[in-house]
């Protein structure tokens, strides 16, 4: 390489990984302070504020001609209005569990998630399962059959959130769409029904954007640049990494999560969730480990 010539940037995919997973890690905080509005309505403005954002980045950045090649296949609007109601689904979850008590399970549902990822990376994209891999996901269902044996019931929010999400990263992977103008198609889709609801929410007297204060509103404008950032990075990250590693690096999200839930909202930790995350913490570890050695395995051979 000569002296003139710049060096290629290393390590752009994990750097996006590891900002949008620690963005949403704290992002429970934040809900917290919109729960005057409602879940539904929380949902609308990150909707609507994502779309108008993410169309100021388009030009701004000039995104344009990627714009046009997303919008000019209806194959690919499809898949983008697909992936749209699944990121929907996971940001409603989410909002109502963490305004309705249940943050800790929904930190659950981001620990699974990685060997959610790693199972439709196999079925998906080919990514093989070693022994080391099959046994991680095996003692990672253990603890959630833990939570099934004691409460009668699936933690269903911890199960429809990593679900939603790790198939809503499957679908970017196969859309080959810039992440700013492919973000902003998702949420345009969208933002129709969005602007209805609030519509008539505020026909009906029960919107809190323009009701309550000067300040409220702000946070709830505010939810556009909190959710397209780390979108944006995400989808950066998912189209320039091994879909395996990308479920890997996202333990930093549920971590922040959990603590956040036991130490900031004082939500109750039992025996159970202990034994529970024990076995998810074990897979977790397995997992990484195999990781670990598969990395230093590769890094002797070449």
């Amino acid at each position: 390489m000569s002296s003139t010539e710049k060096p290629a940037l290393i390590g752009a995919g994990p750097l996006a990984g590891l900002g949008a997973f620690t963005i949403w890690g704290t992002f429970g905080l934040y809900f917290k302070q919109v729960a005057f509005a409602g879940p539904v309505e929380i949902l609308a403005h990150r909707i609507i504020w994502s779309a108008v954002l993410t169309l100021v980045l388009v030009f701004a950045l000039g995104r344009r001609k990627q714009l046009w090649a997303l919008i000019s296949s209806l194959k690919t609007i499809g898949l983008l209005f697909l992936s749209s109601l699944l990121i929907a689904g996971n940001w409603i979850i989410y909002i109502w569990a963490v305004n309705g008590g249940h943050a800790l399970e929904a930190s659950l549902g981001y620990y699974i998630m990685p060997l959610v990822m790693l199972t439709l990376g196999r079925v998906f994209f080919g990514e093989k399962l070693n022994r080391v891999q099959m046994l991680s996901v095996a003692i990672c269902a253990l603890g959630v059959l833990n939570l099934l044996v004691f409460y009668g019931h699936l933690p269903w929010i911890a199960l429809s959130l990593s679900t939603l999400f790790a198939f809503y990263g499957v679908i970017r992977k196969f859309v080959p769409a810039d992440p700013i103008a492919g973000l902003f198609v998702e949420c345009a889709l969208i933002t129709p029904i969005s602007l209805g609801y609030m519509f008539w929410l505020d026909r009906h007297g029960g919107a809190a954007f323009g009701t309550i204060g000067i300040t409220q509103d702000a946070l709830l404008i505010g939810l556009g640049i909190c959710t397209t950032v780390p979108l944006v990075m995400f989808a950066y990250a998912a189209r320039n990494m091994k879909f395996s590693a990308l479920g890997l690096m996202q333990y930093l999200n549920p971590t922040l999560q959990f603590f956040i839930a036991v130490l900031v909202f004082g939500e109750a930790f039992t025996t159970v969730h202990m034994v529970t995350y024990a076995l998810v913490w074990l897979g977790l570890g397995v997992y990484s480990w195999d990781n670990l050695r598969t990395a230093r395995q590769n890094r002797r051979k070449s």
